[in-house]
């Protein structure tokens, strides 16, 4: 059975509209009735906020029937939450710059306010949401950075997770770090990259000096549609990658042959040292070294400056120099199979 919150101790607080005259007319504001009200957990404690409503009670006034309230009641919370704008506040940043689990933001919260895991996630939802919502306010108020710089450079990439997904398309300003736009695309054509990304930017007035892509066509096609002449540049790590590409093939091909000669002698030397006797001082070391070499075959490389193929030849240099010593030692009599 579930027992009634007892919220007798918890701090009412009441607002009215910050205007006490009409803006139209002059006359002075009357209260009409309660706009809302409800309960707040803050970092601070719990609060009953009442937002009460105003009204010109002059009847030859055009807005006669306009309701004025409180913005500062406003800035408690965002509607439909119960939880005020620094709890949110201080969920987000635990995530997105602590880069905490929502089970350790609920948890080193639980001290100041009372909060289930679901809620959190929820704040973390409205977080992002007027983290978004006042992304132009920000990208403005930067204007003196972005002349001290001439001008901004537009990065713009693409990420899909798997064929016939919706694609995650961002454009960043690499020179403060900054992403000036992000949008989950359902198309990637010339038309909805421009419509979607490039439109609203170029809305904003700001000086554009370059723009860096990965040379995707409709990406290619979209900025000269919104922004003719202007100049843009390949992506260096994607012509980097490109231009590494035989490399990259011809190393995959070599690292396929290597695992496909060491397999085979693998498995027939497994065999062979797990049928040694339990006791012998040979056996857990000579297993040691097999599941080494089993790890080894597991590299895997990113192009274009680090190859599998060559990382794997690197391991099995050193696996065969401590093979080598050890034989020499006289601790291993045979290790060639």
């Amino acid at each position: 059975m579930r027992t009634a919150k007892n919220k007798d101790k918890v701090e009412s607080v009441y607002y009215r509209p910050e205007k006490r005259r009409c803006p139209y007319c002059q006359w002075k504001l009357k209260r009409q009735h309660t706009l809302w009200h409800k309960y707040i957990f803050t970092l601070s404690g719990q609060y009953h906020i009442f937002s009460q409503g105003y009204h010109c009670s002059n009847p030859e006034c055009p807005e006669a029937g306009q309701s004025y309230q409180s913005d500062e009641a406003e800035r408690w919370s965002v509607p439909e939450c119960s939880y005020g704008v620094d709890v949110m506040v201080e969920v987000g940043y635990q995530r997105f710059w602590h880069h905490r689990t929502v089970a350790e933001i609920q948890q080193s919260l639980r001290e100041k306010v009372m909060i289930s895991e679901r809620q959190v996630l929820n704040l973390l939802t409205n977080f992002l949401a007027l983290l978004r919502a006042g992304q132009e306010a920000k990208i403005a108020s930067l204007g003196e950075k972005w002349r001290a710089l001439g001008g901004l450079v537009l990065s713009i990439d693409g990420l899909k997770p798997e064929k016939g997904s919706p694609a995650l398309y961002v454009v960043r300003e690499p020179q403060l770090g900054l992403t000036l736009k992000a949008e989950i695309l359902e198309s990637g054509d010339q038309q909805t990259i421009a419509t979607e990304l490039l439109e609203p930017i170029k809305s904003w007035r700001l000086p554009i000096k370059g723009i860096i892509s990965d040379a995707q066509e409709s990406i290619r096609l979209a900025v000269a549609q919104v922004y003719p002449g202007q100049a843009h540049q390949t992506c260096q790590f994607h012509c980097l990658r490109e231009a590494g590409r035989p490399i990259y093939e011809a190393d995959r091909a070599m690292k396929t042959q290597l695992k496909k000669s060491l397999r085979n002698r693998l498995s027939y030397a497994w065999r062979l040292i797990k049928g040694l006797p339990a006791d012998n001082p040979y056996r857990p070391v000579l297993l040691k070294y097999l599941r080494c070499l089993r790890f080894t075959l597991l590299a895997r490389g990113l192009p274009p400056f680090e190859l599998g193929g060559v990382r794997m030849m690197k391991q099995l240099a050193v696996l065969e120099v401590s093979l080598e010593r050890a034989r020499k030692k006289g601790g291993i009599v045979s290790w060639s199979v």
